[in-house]
């Protein structure tokens, strides 16, 4: 129980620390410049002296003005990039959440809920199926599946795999740089099943418990994980707070057949046989992510700040807390006309090749069922345009 509390408390205090730092340095040196300055001169020769040490203390002040700047710069630019495993748990799914800029953890209210925050599940009230396509970068693919079943009324279960992969790529090695007539693919794979529960009329918690496995040729690791969520609804014009812990679990290492080699213990020794010699790989952590986000409709009916029944414009924001990297920000806005077309928007702030998101909906009432069909585009700079195409089925 310890260890799921302590990554999530130091985290947020690292953030709320990072936040609040520039402030608390400003207030310092006001205080000081104050106190500096607002001794009273009691004569010519006593203002002269304390002027005199004004006077002195400004290059000391400039100097600490300097020295905090440039604190701020290496904080800034230092991360820990590429010092994780499994990278493709950090991937958004769905292309509603998408297009919102990935501003959905206080939102979370369709299929892609066990990923974004499985407290979310709790705003689905039908069996729901979803499917989810991403046309990613350099012939990646993304995919994404998952069924959220109604428990008891205020209960929750659902199931989701996600796997990242790429079309066949041919063996080559030193002596046939050409290839050698062999295929090897890539997967990233995470199964996952999730529980959410209504605590109270506006708390809902939710776990998911998932396997991670990484596939690489003949190589392959796994482990396990958990994320951890909650959805507080506030009184205050239905202003939803949304909190995750994401990938808490074990470090992941690669194994396999081509890790074996033969070795000679002894080369001062002839005619003895060959060892197997197992070549260990290094155990990498998972990316452990902390978010927390907010989500209030602005127009809309029930407790909308303006109240309409035609319309809805939904406004989320997202604060991303990564264990291998800067921290990010994420606004998303969706507008509904009559719940049954969606036009959407996003801004990813401190990312490297992302930043404006954008898409459209739309929602069809079936003899069978409920069928939403969203589109998403996501530009990344210099690689051009990504795509996500989801499905949502729900009766």
């Amino acid at each position: 129980m310890i260890r799921l509390r302590t990554p999530v408390f130091s985290g947020l205090f690292a953030l709320t620390k990072l936040v609040l730092k520039p402030f608390d340095r400003l207030k310092e040196t006001r205080q000081h410049l104050s106190v500096m300055l607002s001794k009273p001169a009691q004569s010519e020769n006593e203002g002269s002296v304390h002027q005199a040490r004004v006077n002195s203390k400004r290059p000391l002040i400039t100097l600490m003005f300097l020295l905090l700047s440039l604190t701020g710069v290496l904080q800034a630019e230092f991360d820990k990039v590429a010092t994780t495993a499994a990278p493709f748990l950090k991937m958004g799914v769905g292309a509603r959440a998408s297009a919102m800029g990935g501003g959905f953890v206080a939102l979370a209210n369709d299929g892609t809920a066990l990923y974004w925050n499985p407290a979310g599940m709790l705003g689905l009230q039908n069996m729901t199926a979803t499917a989810s396509h991403n046309d990613w970068l350099l012939d990646i693919t993304h995919e994404y599946v998952s069924l959220i079943i109604p428990g008891r009324q205020n209960e929750r279960i659902g199931l989701s795999v996600s796997a990242l992969t790429m079309g066949e790529q041919p063996v080559r090695t030193l002596e046939a740089p050409e290839g050698t007539g062999l295929v090897y693919g890539v997967m990233d794979l995470a199964v996952s099943a999730g529980y959410a529960r209504q605590v109270t009329d506006r708390l809902s918690m939710g776990i998911t418990g998932k396997f991670i496995q990484l596939q690489a040729f003949n190589e392959s690791a796994s482990t396990l994980a958990l994320d951890i969520g909650s959805i507080l609804q506030t009184d205050f014009y239905g202003l939803k707070i949304g909190m995750v812990l994401s990938n808490f679990g074990g470090d992941i290492q690669f194994s396999g057949r081509d890790l074996i080699l033969k070795a000679d213990i002894d080369d001062d020794i002839n005619g003895n046989y060959s060892s197997d010699v197992d070549l260990r790989t290094d155990p990498w952590p998972l990316p452990l992510l902390i978010r927390i986000g907010v989500s209030m409709d602005v127009i809309g009916p029930a407790d909308a700040l303006l109240k309409s029944h035609l319309s809805r414009l939904t406004l989320a924001l997202d604060a991303d807390h990564p264990n291998d990297g800067p921290e990010h920000l994420n606004f998303g806005a969706e507008y509904a006309l009559r719940e049954l077309v969606y036009f959407r928007g996003g801004y990813r702030y401190n990312y490297d090749q992302e930043a404006w998101t954008m898409g459209v909906g739309i929602h069809l009432n079936g003899q069978h069922g409920q069928i939403k069909l969203d589109y998403a585009v996501k530009p990344m700079d210099i690689f051009g345009n990504t795509s996500i195409l989801s499905v949502e089925f729900s009766r």
